[in-house]
């Protein structure tokens, strides 16, 4: 690589867009904080119908590859028409780095999944270096949870990705999984996601009071889950807690960040419940910030995760965290620190966690602020964007 040329990077996500998951929120964000520190940046993601609105850098390139039915968002479901949006979406990808060889150097993958299993022997014909950020573990869709799954199809699929340059491990967990699928120490990098705190951080009153003003509800405890409406997010769960927590807090409401397959589902549970009253479904939300103003307590209450970028979001927004131990979320959150932490399913710790932070909020105040230094000390995006760049310099070099 000549010394005097800047880096050269693809970014390659299927999602690339602030309200479709966190995989894409990060791969925005990073993308258009590298091209202002000086990397030359360009980005293949899947084209998509029907998005929310989004607000995209003029600095950086975005080339939207085809794929089927581009009005489905959400792929987590192991099917066979998700099989082949993802399968189409490979093959577009690749005719694009195909055309686009000459201009760059260096290619990473936000997932470790299909789009890098497919592409990866090709990039290595053409010289060139590939980085894989693990999203997720114990899913079986991606590098870290394939030891043992699919019989000689998975040990292939291992065979194959040993020739990325360098694994990303947002996680602990994720990296105990790269290790376990047999990938070399020296391969694998731990760089948590991040947080961009002039989006994210402690808002006056006013956005909070407009929010509730626009809710219809004005006093009394917010609580708030943001993300995707799937079947591991576990709000199934969280909705038999409110059933529980509102017999003896009337004066509560629960707001659901997000849309998802399981939307109507939990509507209707919600009704069965009772607790319509005390639960507002906002669908996809863009100022999320603005509703994290409004919001005493955010909850988590998933079952599986890599690193969840909303815990993060709440965290920077000076919120009192409950969430659920695992993945990523007990590399962030230290129990009765910076944030409470319940087992996965366990209705009674959750109900109780909320009612203790209902209750006290001094105690719940002084979580809050943890963890705001918690995120501003480790997690914030201007030293998290120099790792992948001292991680892409170093790997230019070998």
């Amino acid at each position: 690589m000549d010394s005097d040329r800047p880096l050269r990077v693809c970014v390659v996500s299927s999602l690339y867009h602030t309200s479709l998951g966190g995989v894409g929120r990060q791969a925005l964000a990073l993308t258009e904080k590298l091209e202002s520190l000086g990397v030359k940046v360009f980005v293949i993601a899947r084209k998509m119908k029907g998005t929310p609105e989004c607000v995209l850098s003029s600095r950086v390139s975005v080339h939207r590859a085809w794929a089927l039915r581009p009005h489905v968002h959400i792929l987590e479901e192991m099917s066979l028409s998700n099989l082949m949006i993802s399968l189409s979406f490979c093959l577009s990808t690749a005719l694009i780095l195909f055309r686009k060889k000459k201009e760059y150097d260096l290619v990473h993958f936000h997932g470790a999944s299909l789009p890098l299993i497919t592409n990866i022997l090709p990039l290595k014909l053409y010289g060139k270096k590939v980085v894989a950020k693990v999203a997720s573990a114990k899913l079986g869709t991606e590098a870290g949870s394939l030891h043992g799954k699919y019989s000689f199809l998975g040990s292939m699929l291992v065979w194959m990705l040993k020739r990325v340059d360098r694994f990303v491990a947002i996680s602990k967990e994720i990296k105990d999984g790269l290790l376990n699928d047999g990938f070399n120490q020296a391969r694998i990098t731990r760089i948590p996601n991040f947080i961009d705190q002039n989006l994210f951080h402690p808002s006056g009153k006013e956005s909070g009071d407009q929010i509730r003003k626009k809710l219809d509800f004005t006093d009394g405890k917010i609580v708030t889950f943001s993300g995707r409406l799937v079947e591991r997010k576990g709000v199934g769960v969280l909705l038999e807690v409110w059933r529980k927590l509102i017999q003896d807090h009337k004066d509560v409401l629960l707001i659901i960040l997000g849309s998802g397959p399981l939307e109507k589902k939990l509507k209707n549970q919600s009704k069965l419940l009772g607790i319509e009253e005390n639960v507002r479904f906002c669908g996809f939300i863009n100022n999320i910030g603005n509703y994290l103003a409004a919001t005493d307590i955010f909850v988590f209450p998933s079952f599986q995760e890599g690193f969840p970028n909303s815990v993060l979001e709440a965290m920077a927004c000076g919120l009192p965290v409950i969430a659920t131990r695992i993945g990523g979320v007990v590399d962030v959150i230290k129990n009765e620190e910076n944030g409470l932490l319940v087992e996965p399913g366990n209705v009674d710790q959750l109900a109780d966690a909320l009612k203790k932070l209902i209750s006290d909020p001094e105690y719940a105040s002084a979580l809050g602020k943890n963890a705001i230094k918690t995120v501003r000390e480790n997690y914030d995006i201007n030293v998290i964007a120099n790792k992948y760049i001292d991680l892409y310099t170093g790997l230019m070099k070998c």
